[in-house]
């Protein structure tokens, strides 16, 4: 007898882990030498997320208003594969997300 539900619950189970993987992972802080370095390069860098989430995300997504950085780095997470980010991609658009 088949079971045709085995692989949509074997897919909801997947996709549950790799989102509760991706929520506790501890972001890492640049370092950087100077308070207004800091504050131009954080800009830059959410210019720069800008533009790679209106490239990558923006033909499917409008950029959510408010989102936390928990919540963020899941959903980027999960679109990483389908939207084809490197790391540093997906650095920026989740800089550009929630600062």
């Amino acid at each position: 007898m088949k079971r045709p539900w085995l692989p949509t619950i074997a897919g909801c189970c997947a996709f549950v882990l790799c989102t509760l993987g991706a929520a506790q992972e501890k972001p890492t802080k640049p370092q950087t030498p100077s308070t207004a370095n800091a504050q131009e390069t954080a800009s830059s860098q959410a210019t720069a997320g800008e533009r790679l989430f209106r490239t990558h995300c923006g033909r499917c997504h409008n950029p959510p208003e408010n989102i936390s950085p928990r919540e963020a780095r899941a959903v980027v997470r999960h679109m990483r594969v389908r939207a084809t980010l490197t790391n540093e991609d997906e650095r920026l658009i989740l800089k550009f997300l929630a600062p």
